[in-house]
């Protein structure tokens, strides 16, 4: 059994499916938490369910050190205001359009490789990169163009920046995987414990000041606990795992899988109506994603 769960996550395919369906069905599973809990209380639960869940793990590995948490604890605090940005932003914009603005972070890889890491680039790959952006542009402007009181602009630029920071975390993650020869679960397991020490504070004054919801129930305790030990611990530790074995670029090719997952549980679930203009932005964002990412 442990070997056939070893033999999964050295699959890039695998990995790839799988982090597009944890992470397609974590932004679902929040609205509901969101209709109970405050943004960063929910965080906070997320990550002590996901630190929780990792701490065997990490104990087993012998990886639990003072000595990885200070060497982890800058790509931790980056990698959280992914999440963070992410919970505040789904309170003003439906769950089914982070999917698709995620699907920008390739082309956005891609870019970085070549202007920042001098990469080659040839036209093929720029073409992407200008689709790719231009994809998520529509997605984030248009609610907009279409309702200038239409509070969903600003969810949308919300989670775009969480992209960023998203695309930041796995450039830094493949970095320290090479300079300390660390594994993808102790990355994932210190990311969380870091995220969940940054989040509580936030959560107490939430506490203090607002309370709990007096209308909380199974749904949203389930929720959460999903969000915590699937959306976090299971995702994250893919995506650790498509970073070892292979590029960040690469890596990040399951945001073209996670729309497909995430209107569609957004639909069925949720009820969210998808426009055909976001299907159309989501849809260059893929196809730029797809350019840019590739190796011809």
């Amino acid at each position: 059994m442990i070997q056939a769960i070893r033999k999964a996550f050295s699959s890039p395919l695998f990995l790839m499916v799988l982090a597009a369906i944890t992470g397609a069905s974590t932004p679902v599973a929040a609205k509901y938490a969101l209709e109970a809990f405050q943004p960063f209380t929910i965080v906070a639960l997320r990550f002590f369910f996901a630190s929780l869940f990792l701490l065997p793990l990490i104990l087993r590995s012998k990886e639990l050190s003072l000595d990885k948490f200070k060497k982890l604890f800058f790509v931790s605090v980056i990698g959280s205001i992914n999440p963070i940005l992410l919970f505040i932003a789904l309170q003003f914009t439906q769950a089914s359009f982070s999917p698709l603005i995620y699907a920008g972070v390739p082309a956005m890889t891609a870019a970085y490789m070549i202007l920042v890491q001098k990469h080659q680039i040839n036209s093929r790959k720029l073409m992407g990169i200008a689709l790719g952006f231009l994809g998520v542009g529509t997605i984030v402007v248009l609610p907009l163009l279409e309702n200038a009181d239409n509070i969903s602009a600003f969810g949308n630029t919300i989670i775009f920046l969480a992209s960023i920071a998203f695309l930041s975390y796995g450039l830094l993650s493949k970095k320290k995987q090479k300079e300390l020869n660390v594994s993808p679960l102790a990355l994932t397991f210190y990311f969380s414990l870091v995220s969940l020490l940054l989040s509580l504070p936030f959560m107490g004054y939430e506490l203090l000041s607002l309370g709990f919801s007096a209308q909380i129930s199974i749904v949203h305790i389930l929720s959460t606990v999903y969000i915590g030990l699937v959306g976090t611990g299971v995702f994250y530790l893919a995506y650790q795992y498509a970073l070892k074995h292979g590029s960040a670029v690469n890596a990040s090719l399951f945001t073209y899988l996670q729309p497909i997952f995430g209107i569609s549980l957004a639909a069925l679930i949720l009820g969210e109506k998808i426009t055909l203009p976001f299907v159309i932005g989501g849809a260059v964002a893929i196809i730029g994603a797809q350019l840019a990412s590739s190796k011809k």
